[in-house]
C-alpha cells in the first residue's frame, strides 16, 4: 500500500450494549470503555464519552442526559452511536494514523438486513474504507482458539449484556443457533425491580450490577453469601440499607437463566437430523463466553440440565474482541465467514 497506506489504521470494534472494545491491528485491544455518551439536554452537544460519561451517569443535573445508544446488541440511536464510536476511536488513535482502511465490526447473529445496512452506513460515516461484519459467535469461537474450518461441531454460548448468542459451528458456518434477546441486562433490571417492590428501595444501575456480580448465581452455592445494599427509600426519600443474600438474588434472576438454558436445549434438539455433530458436541462440550459466563454456578446448572461438559473460556469478556483481532490480522484468510 506504500508509505501513505501505513498512515491508515485497520481496526476491529466489538460494540456491546454495555461496553465497546477497539482492537488496532498490530497493537491489540487498545480500548475497553462503556457504550455511553453524555449530552447537554438543550443543545445536544456531547460533553463526555465512555468512561467519563459513566462517571456522570446518575449524578448529573437536569441539563445533561446520558444515553446508551445500543440495545440488545444493535443500534437503537444512530446519531448517538456515531458520536460514541467516533469519540472512542479518537481516544484510541494511533500517533501515526490519518484514517481507517479496514474495519471489522461484530454483530448479533440474528441481525436483520436493515440493521446490517445501518451498521455498514455508520462505519463508512466514521471514516472506514472497507467494512467487514462478523457475527459474535464466530468471533468468540476464533477468540477461544477453535478451528472453525474443521469438519467438527463446536458449540458456543456467548452471554453479553444485551443478547445471548447460541451457535453450533462447523466448516466456517453456523449449523444451528439462536440470538436470544435475553441476557445480563435483564438480570440487572430484575434486581432493580426486586428492590423496588420488596423493600420499597430505589437502587442505581451500578449498584444492581454490583449485586449481580457479587451475589448472583445460577446454582446453589456451597456457602451462601450476603452483602449490604444501599439505596433510597421510595416513601421517605431518605438513604436506607438492606442486607441481601445470594439465595434471594438467585431466585430473582432465575427466569432469564432458565430462558437461556431452554434455548441451549432447543439448539441441541435441532441436531437430531445431524447425529455426527451431536456426537462432536457430546465429546467436546460447550464453550461459555461473554460477561454472563462469570455468573457463579452457571456451568454447573447448564451441565445439570444438558449433561454437557461446560468450558468457561479464558477472559470471557474480551474473547469476541480477540477473535475479531485475529480476523483483522488475517483479513483474506477469513473471507468465507463475513456476514453479507
Amino acid at each position: 500500500m506504500g508509505f501513505l497506506g501505513n498512515l491508515y489504521r485497520d481496526i476491529a470494534i466489538d460494540i456491546g450494549s454495555s461496553n465497546t472494545l477497539i482492537y488496532i491491528r498490530g497493537e491489540g485491544i487498545a480500548l475497553n470503555e462503556p457504550s455511553m455518551i453524555a449530552r447537554e439536554r438543550e443543545s445536544g452537544k456531547v460533553v463526555a464519552i465512555g468512561e467519563e460519561a459513566l462517571i456522570m451517569h446518575e449524578k448529573i443535573h437536569p441539563g445533561i442526559i446520558t444515553i446508551r445508544p445500543l440495545a440488545n446488541g444493535v443500534i437503537a440511536d444512530y446519531d448517538a452511536t456515531q458520536e460514541l464510536i467516533k469519540g472512542l476511536i479518537q481516544k484510541s488513535k494511533s500517533h501515526y494514523s490519518f484514517g481507517i482502511n479496514n474495519i471489522v465490526i461484530s454483530v448479533p447473529s440474528g441481525i436483520t438486513a436493515v440493521e446490517k445496512r445501518s451498521v455498514r452506513d455508520f462505519a463508512h460515516h466514521v471514516g472506514a474504507k472497507k467494512v467487514y461484519l462478523l457475527t459474535n459467535p464466530m468471533a468468540a469461537a476464533i477468540g477461544i482458539g477453535l478451528d472453525i474450518n474443521e469438519a467438527m461441531g463446536n458449540m458456543i454460548v456467548e452471554i453479553g449484556s444485551g443478547t445471548t448468542e447460541i451457535a453450533i459451528i462447523s466448516l466456517n458456518g453456523i449449523v444451528s443457533g439462536e440470538c436470544l434477546r435475553v441476557a445480563g441486562n435483564d438480570m440487572t433490571n430484575l434486581i432493580i425491580r426486586h428492590f423496588n417492590k420488596s423493600y420499597n428501595l430505589a437502587i442505581s444501575d451500578t449498584t444492581a450490577e454490583d449485586v449481580k456480580i457479587k451475589l448472583g448465581s445460577a446454582y446453589k452455592l456451597e456457602k451462601e453469601i450476603n452483602m449490604i445494599v444501599r439505596g433510597v427509600n421510595l416513601a421517605s426519600g431518605l438513604p436506607e440499607s438492606r442486607d441481601v443474600d445470594s439465595a434471594t438474588i438467585r431466585e430473582v434472576i432465575a427466569t432469564p437463566i432458565t430462558q437461556i438454558i431452554t434455548a441451549i436445549k432447543k439448539s441441541l434438539e435441532v441436531l437430531v437430523i445431524k447425529p455426527d455433530i451431536s456426537v462432536d458436541i457430546l465429546d467436546r462440550g460447550l464453550y461459555l463466553a461473554g460477561g454472563g459466563a462469570l455468573l457463579k454456578g452457571l456451568d454447573k446448572r447448564i451441565n445439570m440440565d444438558t449433561s454437557l461438559v461446560v468450558h468457561i473460556c479464558e477472559e470471557p469478556m474480551t474473547v469476541v474482541a480477540k477473535g475479531m483481532g485475529e480476523v483483522l490480522e488475517n483479513i483474506d484468510k477469513y473471507r468465507d465467514i463475513y456476514t453479507t
